[in-house]
């Protein structure tokens, strides 16, 4: 393992892991601090949400988990963490490519297709978040891609030309470590927010538990759950994966 400094976080390098908040698990029982990456280029089980897989060829993207410990954030601000995260790896994206949106509750998209793969793991202390694993996987010098995901992108794909992943990895830490400088200004996060979300406007199909229904993005509420109204003007709230686009 490596340790340094970038970009105000604290790295902590391995040559290979099966997956990066699995190892910032097992190293918050020896004491991380507020700001810790755990980093990989070479990540074999990547985590994504509700048991999906993240797809990363070797030496070719980002793999990373950023370690927040907020100091008496309350435990249900969660979603503020969300928001930087989100926020910070758009704010990335946009420096290369237009059409980047967050597609709640936080993967990052280009148009149609998926860039950015977000999955968030806290841990709380009374009424506060005592840790937040944010799981970072981001699409960057890819070319192809093998998994059944339905819709992913690189960066790659859409400039043509790889970047240095360094380099990149220096710009996106930067960006999410404005965000989270921030993340008690709750106004101006859910303000960029919503600003950034994917089909904010306009009627779409969408799927929950007892089918299928028209409806528009109304908003975020302060639990992060999504807001939406029907055809037939009924208000429906929904939970992570409690219901999806169509």
């Amino acid at each position: 393992m490596k340790k340094y400094d970038l970009s105000g976080f604290q790295i902590l390098e391995f040559e290979e892991l099966d997956s990066t908040n699995t190892k910032a698990a097992e190293l918050l029982k020896g004491g991380l601090e507020d700001r810790s990456v755990v980093l990989t280029f070479r990540q074999t089980k990547g985590k994504g949400q509700v048991g999906n897989s993240w797809e990363s060829e070797a030496g070719k993207n980002i793999s990373i988990t950023v370690v927040f410990r907020p100091e008496r954030l309350q435990a249900v601000q969660q979603f503020a963490v969300s928001m930087v995260i989100a926020l910070g790896c758009r704010d990335f994206i946009r420096k290369y490519v237009q059409g980047c949106c967050v597609k709640w509750p936080n993967d990052v998209y280009v148009g149609e297709q998926k860039m950015v793969g977000i999955l968030i793991e806290h841990t709380i202390a009374g009424a506060f978040i005592r840790t937040s694993l944010c799981g970072i996987g981001i699409n960057i010098n890819q070319r192809q891609f093998y998994s059944d995901a339905p819709n992913p992108v690189s960066l790659f794909q859409l400039l043509g030309k790889e970047l240095d992943i360094r380099e990149a990895l220096k710009e996106l830490l930067e960006c999410i470590g404005k965000r989270y400088e921030r993340i008690r200004e709750d106004t101006e996060l859910r303000r960029d927010y919503l600003e950034a979300l994917y089909r904010k406007c306009g009627d779409y199909v969408w799927e929950d538990a007892s089918g299928k229904f028209v409806a528009s993005f109304k908003g975020i509420d302060e639990y992060g759950r999504l807001v939406l109204k029907d055809s037939e003007g009924k208000e429906r709230v929904y939970g992570f994966k409690e219901v999806k686009f169509c």
